[in-house]
C-alpha cells in the first residue's frame, strides 16, 4: 500500500509547479498539466489562494505569491511571514474599496505596536505611516483592540508600564479612561481612535490573532479624519468582514 496521501500530494505538486513557473497559469492550463477534473483543480487553486500561497488576478491567471518566491514558505514557524503574504492582497483590495490606507501591526511585550505592512490608497491625500515604525499600544487603535483580547494579566503588564503621554491634544491619558475604552473595544470587536495618535488621522482596527503562543496581530484602516464620519459604518463593516475571513483562513 502506498504511503502517499493523494490529496496532500496534489497540493504539494501544485505548489512545486507554481514555484518553478516563470509567469502565471490559467485554470485550463493547470487542469491539463495535472490531468485532473476542472472542478478538482479549481478547488485546489481556490484553497491555495485562500491560504495566501497563490494570487489570482482579474484575468483569472494564477501565480505564486511573490512573497513566498522571495522569502520561502515560512514553514519553520515564521507565522508573521506567512500571514503577511496571506493578508497582503486583502489589504490592497480593502485600500482600493475604502479609499484609505490599510495596515498590519503586531503587539510586542514592550507595549509597542509595530507596523509590519501597509497598503496605500491611490487618493492624493492619504495617511501614510512608516513601515517598521512603532506606536504606543495605549493610544493606537490596533494596540487598544489587541489589549482588549489578551489575558488580563498580559493587559495589565503592558498598561502598568505605560507613561500615558499625550501625543496630541486629543490623546486620552487617564489610565482609567484608557482601560474603559479597551473594555469597550473588547465588546465591540473593533476600536476607533480619532486624532489621538496623529492629528488629522483616524484609525479603525480589529484583531486577527491573539493566541498566547502566536504573534498578536491586528488589521487597521487609517483614514483622513475629515473623510471618516461619512464612511464610518462602511469602513467598520468592511474591516470586520475581511478580518472574519482572514481569521478562518489563518485557523483562528
Amino acid at each position: 500500500m502506498s504511503d502517499v496521501v493523494r490529496s496532500a500530494a496534489r497540493v504539494l505538486d501544485m505548489l512545486e509547479y507554481f514555484a518553478g513557473l516563470h509567469g502565471s497559469a490559467t485554470l485550463a492550463t493547470v487542469t491539463t498539466v495535472f490531468g485532473m477534473p476542472k472542478s478538482s483543480a479549481f478547488g485546489l487553486l481556490r484553497t491555495l489562494c485562500a491560504r495566501g500561497y497563490l494570487v489570482r488576478d482579474e484575468q483569472g491567471q494564477y501565480t505564486l505569491n511573490a512573497y513566498f518566491r522571495e522569502h520561502g514558505f515560512g514553514w519553520g514557524g515564521d507565522y508573521v511571514a506567512r500571514w503577511s503574504a496571506l493578508i497582503e492582497p486583502v489589504m490592497e483590495r480593502l485600500a482600493m474599496e475604502l479609499g484609505e490606507t490599510v495596515s498590519l501591526g503586531r503587539l510586542h511585550d514592550d507595549g509597542q505596536v509595530r507596523l509590519l505592512k501597509q497598503a496605500l490608497t491611490n487618493q492624493p491625500i492619504r495617511y501614510e505611516a512608516r513601515v517598521n515604525g512603532s506606536y504606543p499600544a495605549y493610544c493606537s487603535a490596533m494596540g487598544r483592540v489587541l489589549l482588549s483580547m489578551v489575558s488580563e494579566t498580559h493587559r495589565e503588564r503592558v498598561l502598568s508600564a505605560c507613561t500615558f503621554e499625550a501625543l496630541t491634544p486629543m490623546t486620552v491619558t487617564d489610565p482609567l479612561k484608557v482601560r474603559e475604552i479597551i473594555r469597550q473595544a473588547g465588546q465591540d470587536g473593533y476600536c476607533v481612535l480619532m486624532d489621538e495618535s496623529d492629528l488629522g488621522g483616524t484609525g479603525v482596527a480589529t484583531w486577527l490573532s491573539v493566541a498566547p503562543t502566536l504573534p498578536i496581530v491586528a488589521l487597521n484602516v487609517s483614514c483622513i479624519s475629515a473623510r471618516f464620519p461619512e464612511k464610518r459604518e462602511r469602513v467598520i463593516a468592511a474591516l470586520l468582514r475581511e478580518a472574519t475571513q482572514l481569521r478562518a483562513a489563518m485557523g483562528n
